[in-house]
């Protein structure tokens, strides 16, 4: 797969299929979608294009975000990784700003027809693109096409049991410590890639020295609680315990996500490491003293070994 800036792009000898999202966390359905685009630029002997932007269009539009912070299932590099990751032929980034959120959906379309030569664009049923002020949208999508390019819209979402398939419903299965719904929709464990930082060395002093992982800006953190969680660091795999919250026993006040990597003897502060979730074991809680916490935090080990077995 080739990415291409959308600004840099002189323009495609070929025709395309697109396909226009955001693809944050590129979920179950995104990848339905893509298989769809791949089977159809095959079938119509065109390349097969994944249109996204490189920003998301809140950090432009919601500059504040203060009372409603982005929490994003994946960063920029993550999800293009992903998106990668299914072969389509090409992932067009698209830098969004001001001036670009006001075009008009046959704008947006107009400015896409020189570059990239689309005869197919594949959206979701819930999918839109263009100034949402605008009734164009739904006239395009009503009419199947526009100038060359034939409109496809999903009649309806993809659906997990009862729960339809999102972004926004992976995000809220995370909120609320249901990892594994969140997995399945994601066809993989939820992952924080960051680094290590200093952090209080309490976990040291129980016996369970932890790894301090630095939380990305606009990264979701899953629930506060203690999670069964797998770490790789050096592309190796090792089995962890990893608690979100604020040591309510020692009065903490800021957040951090500590990690207790099981038969794991190595100094690691500051590298690189991933972390998948893997389950959601208990609520963070206040111990009356740091021995009850030790023997929970013992506890806690012992059932991350029998989900991890």
């Amino acid at each position: 797969m080739k990415i291409l800036e959308f600004e840099n792009i002189e323009g495609f000898e070929f025709p395309s299929v697109i396909t226009i999202g955001m693809f944050d966390g590129v979920h179950k359905g995104h990848k339905l979608m893509l298989e769809e685009l791949k089977s159809l630029a095959k079938k119509e002997n065109c390349k097969s294009v994944a249109i996204t932007f490189a920003n998301h269009p809140r950090l432009v539009l919601d500059k504040s975000n203060e009372h409603n912070p982005i929490e994003l299932l994946q960063t920029s590099k993550e999800r293009f990784a992903k998106i990668a990751s299914t072969d389509v032929d090409y992932l067009i980034t698209i830098n969004f700003t001001k001036e670009f959120a006001s075009l008009s959906p046959k704008q947006f379309l107009d400015a896409l027809i020189p570059k990239i030569n689309p005869k197919h664009l594949l959206l979701g049923y819930d999918n839109s693109f263009g100034n949402p002020n605008s009734n164009e949208f739904k006239e395009i999508c009503a009419q199947g096409y526009y100038k060359d390019i034939k409109i496809h819209q999903d009649k309806q979402g993809l659906y997990e049991g009862e729960i339809e398939i999102s972004s926004t419903e992976v995000r809220k299965a995370l909120k609320e410590g249901r990892v594994s719904i969140a997995n399945t929709m994601l066809e993989e464990e939820y992952s924080i890639h960051s680094s290590v930082e200093k952090g209080f060395s309490i976990g040291r002093t129980l016996g369970f020295p932890t790894a301090n992982i630095t939380i990305p800006q606009h990264k979701l953190v899953p629930k506060d609680g203690v999670y069964v969680t797998r770490v790789k660091i050096e592309d190796k795999l090792y089995n962890s315990v990893t608690n979100i919250g604020y040591r309510p026993t020692f009065q903490g006040k800021n957040k951090t996500i500590e990690t207790f990597i099981l038969d794991f003897h190595q100094d690691i502060y500051a590298k690189e490491l991933k972390l998948y979730f893997v389950d959601y074991l208990r609520e963070e809680r206040a111990f009356d003293n740091a021995e009850d916490l030790k023997h929970q935090i013992e506890k806690d080990v012992e059932n991350a070994k029998k989900v991890l077995s």
